[in-house]
Parts: C-alpha cells; structure tokens; sequence
C-alpha cells in the first residue's frame, strides 16, 4: 500500500523555542521562566554548542497555560460554554479554525473538548488521527496504533442498533496529553448517526442533552464536567446532525470567505437562526470571521461590507489573511498555531481573531 499521506505529527517531538513559546500563550519569556519554577515543570534542554537551550514541546505549553490557570493568572469563564462551526458552505475554513480555536484557548488556559460531527473527519484528521486504516494498515505505514479510531458520537449518544455503546473514556484522544485539547473523533460509520436521530424522540435536542447533562456529570458514561469549552466541527449541511449542534450550542462560528458564495450562506444561516428562534424560543450568538481576506481589494470591502449588513455587529473586526502558510502546515499535518514557521500574517492573525470570540465567550457566560 503506498503512502500517500502527510507525515503524522509526533507533537512531543516538536521543540519551540522561548519567543515562540511565550507568543503562544500570550506572555512576556519572563513570565515564562517564572512558571517554568513550579513544582510540577519539566522543561527539556538542547545542546547548542556549549549552551544548553531551553525547548518546549505543545504539551509543555498546555501544562504552563493550566498552571497559570491555576494561579489565577489567566481570564476564565462564568461557566461553560458550547460552540460550533458551521456555514452552509464548504471550503470556508471551518475545520481549521476549530481545530486552531481549540487549540489557541488551551493556551489561554482553559480546558477543550472537540466533538467531530462530521463523517468526512477533517478535524479527526488535522490532529493526526486515520479513521479510514485499519490497525493492520497502520502498523505497514509505521503509524502509531494509537492514531487508529474505533468509536464516535455515536457511540457515546447511546444510539443502540447503529452503534455499540462505548464510555467517553474509551473513544477519547488526546493529541496533545491530558491539559491541550480533547477529541471526539469521527469515523465513517458517523453517517448512520443521522438515521439514529431522526427515528428517536426529541430528535433535535440529542445533542443538547449530551452536552446538559455530560456537565453535570449525569449522562451514562459521558462526563464532561471538566471541560469549559465544547467545540463541534460539523459539515457544510443543513442535516440533522448539524441542526443539534446548533440547538445544543451558545456560539455559532461562521468562517465566510469573501466572496457571493459565502455571503449567500450567511444569509441563509440568517434565515435558519430567525426560524430557530422561533422554534426553540432561543438563538445562539453568532461570531463572523472573514477569511481568505486580501488587503485593499474593492471587492473583498464590498463583499465585507454585505457581512456586516446581514449580522451586524457579530463580524470579527480581525480578519484571517490569504496566505500560503496554511496548506503549508497542512503539508506538515500540523494546526497552523502548533507550527513554528507560521507568520504574523496567518498565526498572528488567527490570535487577533480568537481573541476577539474569547472576549465574546466571556461575556457570554
């Protein structure tokens, strides 16, 4: 079998240097050796000639970030809180800034869980994960066994007939050790989940009650009560499944190029939230994000103009940039904010905008 895929990431073998490492959670290096003398931080060193380099893994980084938590020195939410990804398009960037929003507020401290309610399994995926191989074809690749996926929502949402039922604890992953951010990942067999959906009762609210009470520590092997932020990723389509995540959820996530395509989708989003509220007698808030944008293009302003016209005062005021860096760290099988060779102009960009939906969350909550 040929090997046509990217290199899986190892993410303990990555070593960032202190600039980066800080730029990651938002710190001065100061604060960052501060930490660093805690009981508890094990930090690596390199030679570099006769200097020993300090390194640090993105576990290390996760485990500082929970530390500061910990110390009352980051910013942390009332309580907690659901969001999802979503816009009736595809190719908007809706699975990279799930999984780099996840990723971006584990820096910032808090604790994620990424739900994958898409059977294409991009997000699975993006972090490293092959639910297409089975272990057979994994060990001929020289991939860990443990990137192998055997479970998914649908084991856990207690969807019997269709799918076996599993723990949380038994489907789970954890790319980045036990502080960076959780996954629930997808498989194919995730498709089916939408007949299980349907033919049950409150088909709409499966979701909801999942998330309800997994943080009260009341669902069947489903306990969700340490996590402060529950991201779904789902497909660019007005399915079932992607209906419950909406009902289920406080924020919704729209990534909208700038183009007509994307506005279009918007405003058919639109369309569904009026009609959610007046359903569900509630609707989540919405948080904008321009992507793909160009500087000083007359069309991208026009096109961005439309997108304050339709949400007005729910569009990021930062914006993530055209740039060759994302199918690059694509390339790599790496998350853009996990890359060391990201620009300001990708990276940074993306940290602007997750900053702006953290303020968003915390007010919120």
């Amino acid at each position: 079998m040929e090997n046509t895929r990217p290199p899986y990431p190892n993410y303990d073998e990555i070593a960032y240097a202190p600039q980066f490492a800080a730029d990651c959670l938002g710190i001065s290096q100061r604060a960052l050796r501060l930490v660093e003398e805690e009981p508890g931080i094990e930090i690596r060193r390199i030679s570099s000639g006769s200097v020993a380099r300090r390194v640090y893994s993105p576990a290390d980084l996760f485990q500082i970030a929970a530390m500061r938590r910990s110390k009352g020195l980051t910013r942390t939410l009332k309580r907690p809180m659901t969001i999802s990804t979503y816009v009736q398009k595809g190719g908007t960037a809706k699975t990279t800034n799930c999984v780099n929003l996840a990723i971006y507020l584990g820096f910032m401290g808090l604790k994620v869980l990424i739900i994958d309610n898409d059977p294409q399994s991009d997000a699975t995926e993006m972090l490293g994960y092959y639910p297409d191989l089975t272990p057979e074809e994994l060990e001929d690749l020289g991939i860990p066994a443990d990137r192998g996926v055997d479970g998914s929502l649908g084991n856990v949402l207690g969807i019997r007939g269709l799918f076996a039922p599993k723990s949380l604890d038994e489907i789970i992953k954890k790319p980045f050790g036990e502080y960076g951010p959780h996954l629930i990942p997808s498989e194919e067999q995730l498709e089916e989940l939408e007949i299980g959906i349907n033919a049950s009762q409150n088909h709409d609210y499966r979701y909801a009650t999942l998330i309800s009470k997994g943080l009260k520590g009341e669902f069947p092997g489903v306990d969700l009560r340490s996590y402060d932020v529950i991201i779904f990723d789902n497909a660019p389509t007005a399915s079932l499944m992607t209906r419950n995540s909406l009902v289920a959820c406080d924020l919704i996530v729209c990534p909208i190029r700038m183009d007509k395509f994307s506005s279009r989708a918007l405003a058919r989003l639109g369309d569904r939230l009026r009609a959610s509220h007046e359903e569900y007698g509630r609707t989540p808030a919405v948080a904008a994000i321009p992507t793909m944008f160009i500087k000083n293009r007359p069309r991208a302003m026009e096109h961005l103009a439309k997108l304050e016209d339709v949400f007005p005062g729910c569009v990021t005021e930062s914006k993530l940039y055209m740039s060759e860096d994302y199918s690059k760290a694509l390339e790599l099988g790496l998350p853009i904010l996990t890359w060391k060779g990201a620009s300001d102009n990708s990276a940074g960009a993306m940290r602007s905008v997750y900053s702006e939906i953290l303020d968003r969350l915390i007010a919120l909550s």
